[in-house]
């Protein structure tokens, strides 16, 4: 097991949080042929996962974006640390391939971060930790490596009260339902139904939803981040007047390095004018 230590004890110090292993047969298995495919084309002989998690919590201050969305993007925060790491587990193990991964794998990550010990499945889908309850992001290492460990993840005490705090009734049937998630529909180009934009008109939200997390047991006492691109001061709020007048470039410009950036300035204009009380500005709504 000095292996599994070594790479583990070298992830932590990348992502400031908890790191684990998991061998990837398993994880694999829940994959549908395409995607696992798509995975052994990338990391030919696959044989395990290093999963970690990347703490973001700093503080409940009200606002308009969600909690994850006011530092830096986590994908570019968490493809430069993961980035990193690969380079040291390629020196401290020559001949093997490492490659990370954050938000952007054919692979289950919340199910393979479980496996690897990091935490349980909560109602929501989201990874729970003890530690940072879900105020988490997933980061994966895939290699050829041949390490051991992991085991069937547990699942959350089942509560209900993240599924009771979703003000969309998004949650409970099993599986996320994309159409009524507040944090999905802010984030959906184009034209919303009319009960949709009322739903983002009562929630006060441009970008994302944390109500799940915030009823969530889990999250009673996270403690903050050490990471410090997500203890930047940026601000909790996103105004229409900000956004004035501002082309797709100079969007890109100001606000690209964000989490709330990656669709554009369309849905967050929209949004925000709904928050005005104004119509979608995309056009008639569907009933």
């Amino acid at each position: 097991m000095e292996a599994e230590r070594q790479a583990i004890e070298l992830l932590q110090r990348y992502c400031q949080g908890q790191a684990g292993v998991t061998e990837a047969e398993p994880v694999l298995e829940r994959m549908a042929q395409p995607a696992r495919h798509r995975a052994l084309e990338q990391v030919p002989g696959l044989k395990a996962f290093l999963c970690c998690v990347f703490p973001y919590f700093n503080g409940l201050e009200p606002g308009n974006l969600s909690l994850y969305a006011r530092g830096l993007d986590y994908h570019l925060v968490a493809q430069d640390r993961l980035g990193r790491a690969c380079g040291q587990l390629e020196q401290l193990f020559p001949g093997f391939c490492f490659r990370g991964y954050a938000d952007n794998s054919p692979f289950p990550e919340v199910y393979a971060c479980a496996r690897a010990g990091l935490g349980v499945i909560g109602q929501n889908g989201l990874l729970l930790t003890r530690r940072w309850g879900s105020y988490v992001f997933c980061g994966l290492i895939a290699t050829d490596l041949p390490l051991k460990g992991g085991g069937e993840p547990e699942h959350c005490p089942a509560c209900g009260l993240c599924i009771r705090a979703c003000p969309g009734g998004a949650l409970g049937k099993g599986a996320l339902d994309q159409s009524r998630c507040l944090s999905a529909l802010t984030q959906q180009k184009g034209e919303l139904s009319q009960w949709q934009q009322t739903l983002i008109r009562q929630s006060g939200m441009a970008w994302g939803c944390d109500a799940c997390q915030k009823a969530c047991p889990y999250n009673r006492a996270p403690e903050p981040t050490s990471l410090p691109e997500f203890l930047q001061p940026f601000p909790a709020f996103l105004t229409l007047e900000q956004l004035e007048g501002l082309s797709q470039r100079q969007f890109r410009q100001l606000y690209g390095n964000r989490a709330f950036a990656w669709r554009g300035v369309a849905p967050l204009r929209r949004n925000l004018a709904l928050l005005a009380g104004r119509d979608d500005p995309t056009g008639s709504a569907q009933a």
